[in-house]
């Protein structure tokens, strides 16, 4: 079953278009990673969700519940969503306790079974016996899980989170993440989540949308949408690449420096490219090329090399620095991506 389904969603501000036609499906128990510039509508598409804002049209259901048809719609306390703002939100002058209680105030519940609840959520998050501090006596990633926590309190049916990590320090992000997902997925909670962060949305999602401009431009597991981009949008915000001029030979070959090589599909069209990630390249000792620099990186060294008429950035993942200019560039393999053109 989807966990959503949202249809042709669009939504502005002063007249200004903020989601174009904007469709997503997401199935129960999956991670989603909302994924793309400041300014795109990520945050938007996720308030929307949750009923925090009008849109203009389309429809949005959950879990097989239409919770929005154009400007009518449930109330956010309606739809069974936890949202986990950037800032987390947590009520300073409030204990961890009193923050999740009240959370749990719009469901009335027997002052035993809340009790019960918050117990059993923070001993879920790691926070047992912390129920009595406060917001600023906690780190910054116990303050994440106290906000987790009271989403998580009122069992919601899907849980949005806007750049959750974005106040992490970067030593404890992916750690943090990791733990995060263990809980989703250990609670069998759909997730929907916002970041403008390639290394957050990998480690965290099962699937990515890619956002550009108020739309979604590609949705898929996230290692389909890296290796087989739907564009060079998507292909060069997910990291850098080579784009190498090609020649159509058929419809499932093309010309390149490496000879002619098979691809899925070839489009009918004149000016094509070659896109190619460094790590998909394998620098050869020897040859016509040049090596230009060398940057060790730690778990590689990023080279930049002058081979074929043109300037190509592959990774050397050698612990030894190449030790000869001379060089040339080997295609590992790999299923080509092919744009159409600049422009993909």
């Amino acid at each position: 079953m989807n966990a959503i389904e949202i249809h042709n969603l669009q939504c502005g501000y002063q007249e200004q278009a903020i989601l174009q036609n904007v469709s997503l499906v997401l199935e129960e128990r999956k991670i989603l990673a909302l994924l793309g510039p400041s300014g795109c509508g990520k945050t938007t598409l996720l308030k929307a969700i949750s009923g925090l804002i009008p849109i203009d049209h389309g429809q949005i259901y959950l879990h097989g519940q239409q919770v929005q048809n154009g400007h009518r719609g449930l109330d956010p306390e309606e739809r069974g969503v936890g949202f986990i703002f950037q800032d987390y939100a947590l009520f300073p002058h409030m204990t961890v306790h009193d923050n999740l209680m009240f959370g749990l105030r719009p469901l009335r519940l027997k002052k035993q079974e809340a009790e019960e609840r918050i117990a059993s959520t923070l001993a879920i998050v790691g926070l047992s016996g912390m129920d009595k501090r406060y917001p600023h006596e906690l780190s910054g990633g116990q303050q994440q899980r106290v906000a987790i926590a009271r989403s998580l309190v009122c069992r919601p049916k899907l849980m949005l989170l806007d750049e959750p990590f974005s106040n992490i320090d970067s030593q404890l992000r992916i750690p943090l993440i990791r733990e995060i997902r263990e809980l989703l997925k250990s609670q069998h909670i759909t997730a929907i989540f916002v970041t403008h962060n390639k290394e957050e949305a990998f480690s965290l999602a099962d699937e990515l949308a890619v956002f550009q401009q108020g739309n979604i431009v590609q949705q898929g597991e996230a290692s389909a949408v890296y290796h087989q981009p739907a564009n060079l949008y998507v292909a060069e915000f997910l990291g850098r690449g080579n784009l190498v001029p090609v020649t159509r030979q058929s419809d499932r070959s093309v010309l390149t420096p490496w000879g002619v090589i098979p691809v899925n599909q070839v489009p009918a069209h004149a000016d094509l490219m070659m896109f190619i990630r460094p790590q998909w390249l394998e620098i050869v000792e020897g040859g016509d090329g040049r090596l230009i620099e060398q940057h060790f990186l730690g778990t590689h060294a990023h080279c930049r090399i002058h081979w074929q008429g043109m300037d190509w950035d592959a990774w050397h993942a050698d612990s030894m620095p190449i030790s000869t200019s001379a060089v040339s560039l080997r295609l590992r393999p790999h299923q080509p991506v092919i744009f159409r053109g600049k422009q993909g």
